[in-house]
């Protein structure tokens, strides 16, 4: 049939779409709190909440409005007139004052605020190869928050000048970057915040796109400020200058910064784009300028990743701030609470309202649409949304039908070219006239809007990218007479795009021609076999390639279709290992798994398999799930080498999230080490942890690993390879892997290898190439010996280690010279183990003698077993945090008054089997009301403490000060009479316990009966007891 006939008007058409649409599927609703967010052009200023100051005068203090000298800087500043430098300020601020009062597109201001937080995001990792709005849905991650003004942070002269030279905020379109944008260059252009920085130019990318001529830095800015030539801005290396490049993804023409000329004189004729990467390189203005750049993600690889010092996220609003905001546009509450209860109910549609834009789009249409139904409207998704918005506006201009189709073809052809900005020569090439466009402007704010850039030219773009996404889809829809062929076209545009431009253009698409299926079959055509060639069509897509990044999107669009076989056969082989069709290979079917499993619930953080579901194969049937996980715990599952092929499978695919993988106690033999690391070397490899203890892994094992690291030696920052046999030729093959250059693994575990002074040796030669990473290194249980050591330590005061690992080595007293060296040498080090080492009183008496001095800042010790008899000259720093003397016959003695006073931030203290008796214990007491007031937990097990010292504690446990949390006092010959006085402590409104062991006590039925019914209380703070039965 003629399909030019279906499309009687396009308002029929557009209402026809009603009851389908685009469902962006979110499985999580709550939300970690989002620092930082100005998500409307209307927001408050956030860091007035913080004590960073600012100025209540407008004047600018003259003695910072001038850079401080540098001893690298060759140049001597030149004379600037201090009159000269406040008028140029205040004709910047009054230029910028008059521009950023009044809201662009011909918006009105809202009369009210709301503000949220901005977020400091995980590692960058390249190119977003997927659509914005398709990853809409809240991420699992942990943020630091951050409540003040960027520029607080960029521009202010009271922080260290090598702090952060440029900042990029990233976020989706319509969060609010913009809008931060302009509320912070006007709350400086009044004066109100920031008057340190004297000078800030707002460079729109859309706007330097109008700039096609070679020109230099000074006139390029004076184009934007003409107003600025009389003062003169030639002397801007003297002042500290901030650049705020908004919008780096409207940006039409690329950054070039391996080929780009290299431009140092502000005066100096280039292109914009050249002058541009000069600036952000710091060829130009390199001690003076400090830029902060925004963008939608998909465009921030634009920029390498060197050049910028710090990155933060835009994140929309959490679910408390959209109901605040559909209350205050909602005038009636009565509405407003059936909205806001009808969109909690639409899951996909009430998480795109994290986006400020689609709040306020959704509360204009719903009021309307529930005022002229007279009930409550569902729109569902997107779709019928903007169906509406266009329908209602068509109630107002008859011409919104005309320009709604030339507007479509206009919205297509820049979305294909990735533009989202469009001047007067994009409409006329849609034959749009600009006067057409500006008055459409006029009367269709949230649909298309119209700015004035540079010497007056006009700027045109959609209220929202999803509804140029919309548009292009109607046009795309109306324009070709095959409906099944302009689909598949479609599809396999999609497919193409590079980052996911299409992907929601092809979710509206599918939406749209559904509803006009149905309208034609309601007219008594057939259409379904239209339908189904679409469906099988993509399906066949995702089986082709399931681990693209386009999977995701194109399941979607099965949904929409309303066909979830393919999911359903997902997840059949999730739950038996076996293809539902032969035709494609397994692997296929584990990255659908993979890509299904993640998309419900979002990265799994941690996996491990139930003890009956362990062995081989049933880890190559939880393989997608292993994918989808962050961290694999796998140790002691029965595996062999038989699984090492897959696993090093999913290191390798692209759909894995896998960050930790932990096969320890596993019999995987050299061989299963072998094929595991084939998937480490490959450069897809994100695998950031690898814990292979006790596997069996020889020499071979080693070697293979090692060269596995020398192919890919970024990402890997631990490994545990303790309890294995390299012998030295297979530390030796480790080290060679582990000391080049890009290596930057940072806890290193070689315990239990049956190695002696060979492992020092080796260790050496790593720590001379690459000192640079190591920050914990756990060689326990290998036969050291003094000599080793001392190896060792030589070594180790180049590096910055954090935490080292000498448990049970051999070592003597003779080695505690060395490590009182260490102790002083290395500032960094704060965690060292030592237990089960003969290293006697004199040994410890001489680690004690580095704690007093200032360079020591160790804050954990263990010396447990060590041969320790004398409490006397024990002395340790006041920052230690962790003691652990266990094991040692100390004994009684009148000194432990001594040893206590010193350790005043002691956290822990573990002094079990050391022969004390009840005597001590009005030591504990005294310390437990004075210096031991941060004391969490106190171990004194396998000490004769009896019931009279439980009794002399109990004191101790109630004092106010006493902050003690975890206490152990297993076999300490206590009685239901010893019960009886904790019971007494643990009901104090003092008390703090929450953990209490006394395991190997006589305690009987008595004991057990007093302090279970303690512990089941809710009144009481204990939660946790050990105790025989």
């Amino acid at each position: 049939m003629d399909r030019s006939s279906v499309f009687l008007s396009v308002y029929v058409f557009f209402r026809s779409m009603v009851g389908s649409g685009i469902f962006l599927s979110s499985s999580h609703e709550g939300r970690g709190s989002l620092p930082y967010c100005p998500l409307h052009r209307y927001l408050p200023p956030p860091w007035r909440e913080t004590n960073l100051g600012h100025r209540k005068s407008a004047s600018p203090d003259l003695r910072k409005m001038f850079r401080p000298g540098r001893e690298n800087h060759q140049t001597e500043p030149r004379e600037v007139s201090a009159s000269n430098a406040v008028k140029l300020s205040n004709k910047l601020k009054a230029t910028l004052k008059k521009k950023y009062q009044s809201p662009p597109g011909g918006e009105t201001e809202h009369p009210f605020y709301i503000h949220c937080d901005l977020q400091y995001p995980p590692g960058e990792s390249g190119e977003v190869n997927q659509h914005e709005y398709i990853q809409i849905k809240p991420t699992f991650r942990k943020t630091h928050q951050w409540r003040c003004s960027p520029l607080s942070l960029y521009f202010d002269s009271e922080l260290d000048d090598e702090r952060v030279r440029i900042a990029l905020t990233k976020g989706v379109s319509g969060i609010g970057k913009t809008s931060q944008v302009r509320m912070i260059i006007l709350n400086w252009a009044e004066g109100k915040v920031n008057q340190e920085c004297p000078l800030i130019f707002p460079l729109p990318f859309r706007e330097l796109n109008l700039l096609k001529e070679r020109l230099s830095l000074i006139e390029l800015l004076y184009k934007f400020f003409p107003e600025l030539k009389e003062p003169g801005i030639s002397n801007l290396e003297n002042f500290r200058v901030g650049f705020i490049l908004d919008g780096l993804d409207e940006f039409r023409r690329p950054l070039d910064f391996k080929n780009s000329p290299i431009v140092t004189d502000l005066t100096e004729p280039s292109s914009v784009p050249a002058l541009l990467t000069n600036l952000i390189n710091g060829n130009l203005l390199p001690f003076a300028a400090h830029i902060w750049i925004t963008s939608r993600p998909e465009a921030v690889h634009h920029i390498p990743l060197q050049y910028i010092n710090e990155v933060t996220e835009i994140e929309g609003f959490t679910d408390s701030q959209k109901e605040e905001f559909f209350r205050r546009a909602i005038i009636h509450t009565d509405q407003a609470n059936a909205i806001i209860h009808h969109l909690k109910y639409s899951k996909s549609f009430y998480v795109l309202c994290q986006i400020p834009i689609i709040c306020s789009i959704s509360a204009s249409v719903l009021v309307r649409q529930t005022w002229l139904s007279g009930k409550e409207y569902d729109p569902g998704a997107l779709t019928p949304m903007y169906t509406d918005l266009l329908a209602l506006l068509q109630t107002r201009d008859q011409n919104t039908q005309k320009m709604a189709i030339k507007l479509g073809e206009l919205a297509f052809k820049q979305l294909v070219k990735g533009n989202t900005v469009f001047y007067e020569e994009d409409l006329r090439e849609c034959n749009i006239n600009c006067d057409e466009g500006s008055e459409f402007a006029k009367v269709s704010i949230p649909i298309f809007r119209e700015d004035i850039g540079l010497q007056q030219k006009k700027i045109y773009y959609f209220g929202h990218t999803t509804i140029q996404d919309f548009f292009a889809a109607m046009w795309f829809n109306r324009s070709c007479n095959s409906l099944d062929e302009n689909l598949r076209n479609a599809v396999d545009m999609a497919l193409q795009s590079k980052n996911g431009k299409l992907d929601l253009f092809l979710r509206f698409l599918l939406s749209i021609s559904q509803s006009f299926i149905q309208s034609i079959a309601e007219a008594g055509y057939n259409s379904s076999e239209t339908l189904t060639e679409t469906v099988e069509y993509i399906k066949k897509k995702v089986m082709e390639n399931p681990a693209s990044p386009r999977t995701l999107n194109l399941l979607n669009c099965l949904t929409e279709l309303g066909d979830s076989s393919l999911e359903i056969d997902g997840v059949s082989f999730l739950k038996t290992g076996i293809p539902p069709d032969a035709k494609y290979p397994r692997a296929h079917w584990s990255d659908l798994a993979a890509v299904l499993v993640a998309s419900e619930s979002g990265p799994i953080a941690m996996l491990g398999l139930e003890v009956k579901k362990r062995g081989d194969k049933e880890l190559l049937r939880m393989l997608p799930v292993i994918k989808a996980s962050q961290t694999a715990t796998l140790s002691y599952h029965k595996l062999t080498e038989k699984s090492c092929e897959c696993l090093a499978s999913a290191l390798t695919s692209k759909v894995s999230n896998l960050k930790t993988l932990d096969l320890s106690f596993n019999t995987l033999m050299d061989s299963g080490v072998q094929l595991l690391v084939a998937g480490l070397a490959k450069p897809h490899c994100q695998l950031e942890g690898l814990k292979l203890s006790g596997c069996r892994v020889k020499q071979d094992g080693f070697a293979a690993l090692a060269k596995a690291l020398k192919s890919n030696p970024s990402h890997l920052l631990e490994l545990d390879l303790s309890g294995n046999e390299p012998g030295e030729s297979g530390v030796f093959y480790l080290v060679d892997g582990l000391k080049v250059v890009n290596c930057k693994l940072q806890i290193l575990k070689l315990s239990n290898c049956k190695l002696g002074l060979e492992l020092s040796r080796a260790l050496a030669v790593l720590l001379i190439d690459n000192p640079r990473h190591l920050r914990e290194l756990d060689v326990s249980m290998n036969d050291l010996g003094d000599r080793g050591v001392e190896l060792l330590m030589d070594i180790l005061k180049s590096t910055q280690i954090y935490k080292l690992e000498l448990y049970c080595c051999q070592l003597t007293e003779k080695c505690c010279e060395n490590m009182f060296r260490c102790l002083v040498n290395i500032p960094s080090l704060r965690e060292l183990n030592l237990s089960n080492n003969n290293l006697k009183d004199e040994g410890v008496k001489m680690l004690c003698n580095a704690f007093g001095l200032p360079a020591c800042q160790l804050e954990k010790l263990n010396v447990a077993s060590c041969g320790i008899t004398l409490v006397r000259g024990l002395h340790f720093n006041s920052i230690l945090k962790e003691l652990d003397i266990s094991r040692n016959h100390l004994g009684d003695s009148d000194d432990w008054a001594d040893v206590l006073f010193c350790l005043s931030s002691l956290e822990t203290l573990r002094v079990s089997d050391c022969k004390l008796t009840e005597k001590c214990c009005g030591e504990l007491v005294k310390a437990l009301s004075s210096n031991l007031t941060n004391l969490k937990e106190l171990d004194l097990s396998g000490n004769d403490l009896g019931d009279r010292g439980v009794k002399t504690l109990y004191v101790g446990l109630t004092f106010r000060c006493c902050t003690l949390e975890r206490l152990f006092l297993r076999c300490c010959g206590i009685t239901a009479e010893g019960c009886s006085s904790l019971a007494l402590a643990l009901k104090s409104s003092c008390s703090k316990i929450t953990e209490l062991g006394l395991m190997g006590n006589d305690t009987g039925e008595e004991g057990l009966r007093i302090l279970s019914g303690i512990r089941d209380d809710p009144h009481y703070k204990l939660q946790t007891l050990e105790i025989n039965d």
